[in-house]
């Protein structure tokens, strides 16, 4: 703590004035223009070296906001750490040219071990939530701001990786070969019920390991653009996979849950995927006590591009 004292200290100024701006709006259709045909990996090294420590910065002042006895928790303290890390490196190429025949290189190594050094922010962030909880106890008001911050940290979170995530893709060597049309992370023609699948296969492991059953899985789409092919939208796989996949154990451990013991066996989930005009949603059901009501979990995807079928 006392070193990250010390940066924080020293490098004040700095983040202070990164701080000052706003992380640029970024769409998915303009991730897919760049990767597709504008691609130049000097034109994304300029405007990574400013945006990503802007978007560190911004992250860093929030979480110097949280009540002091939060962030006195260690695991609070290493997520700390590692972003302090992650902002003095990317200042190293505050002022290098990008006609430097290392530059480039240097920075590509550099976003792969930022990223690497934040895979485990997520559960080392909710670690400290539960530290001080366990330390402190529960007070509503607290804890009601403290998911805010969650909430906001976690989408910044997202956002900071995608863009590392499409720089080192596209200009680096970590291309998947198993996905050679992609544009960095993203489908532009992304089966969705094919996800749908992938998630619901993976869930389905899980749920079996714990409770040694798990109910099938139907599948149905709607408003699909040619009859008898399935629903593509430009999209990210990884995003999706991870929702979908979080609303599949819910629904599974709701199933088994509420059918424990049942002679019937376990009702059917069902996924539903939708086109609508602005929007598209799947929906995923699981019956309650083998009664007709059903309990519904959406998840409504923006519809960037619909790929024409």
């Amino acid at each position: 703590m006392r070193l990250y004292a010390f940066l924080l200290k020293n490098h004040l100024p700095k983040i202070e004035y990164y701080s000052r701006f706003s992380p640029s709006p970024l769409s998915i259709k303009q991730f897919l223009e760049f990767g597709r045909d504008n691609a130049c990996e000097k034109t994304s090294y300029m405007f990574l070296r400013k945006e990503l420590p802007v978007r560190l910065a911004n992250t860093m002042r929030e979480v110097n906001l949280l009540p002091d006895k939060l962030l006195s928790q260690p695991s609070v303290k290493l997520v700390q750490k590692w972003y302090m890390q992650s902002f003095l490196e990317l200042l190293e190429f505050e002022n290098r040219k990008p006609e430097d025949p290392h530059a480039l290189n240097d920075f590509l190594e550099t976003l792969i071990e930022i990223r690497n050094r934040h895979n485990d922010v997520v559960p080392t962030m909710a670690q400290g939530v539960i530290e001080y909880k366990e330390k402190f106890g529960f007070d509503p008001f607290v804890s009601s701001n403290i998911q805010y911050f969650l909430d906001r940290f976690y989408t910044n979170r997202i956002s900071f990786r995608m863009l590392i995530n499409q720089h080192t893709l596209l200009f680096g060597n970590d291309i998947n070969p198993a996905h050679p049309k992609h544009i960095g992370s993203i489908d532009p023609s992304c089966n969705v019920a094919e996800v749908v699948t992938d998630a619901y296969e993976t869930a389905k492991m899980v749920c079996e390991q714990y409770y040694l059953a798990a109910p099938e899985l139907k599948i149905e789409e709607f408003n699909a653009k040619a009859p008898q092919k399935p629903i593509q939208a430009v999209y990210v796989p990884s995003h999706l996979f991870h929702m979908l996949f979080e609303l599949f154990k819910n629904a599974m451990r709701a199933t088994n849950e509420l059918h424990e013991g049942s002679k019937e066996g376990l009702p059917l989930i069902k996924a539903k995927v939708t086109l609508g005009k602005e929007d598209l949603s799947v929906k995923v059901s699981l019956s309650i006590f083998c009664t007709y009501k059903w309990h519904a979990l959406i998840l409504k995807l923006p519809v960037i591009f619909i790929i024409d079928q």
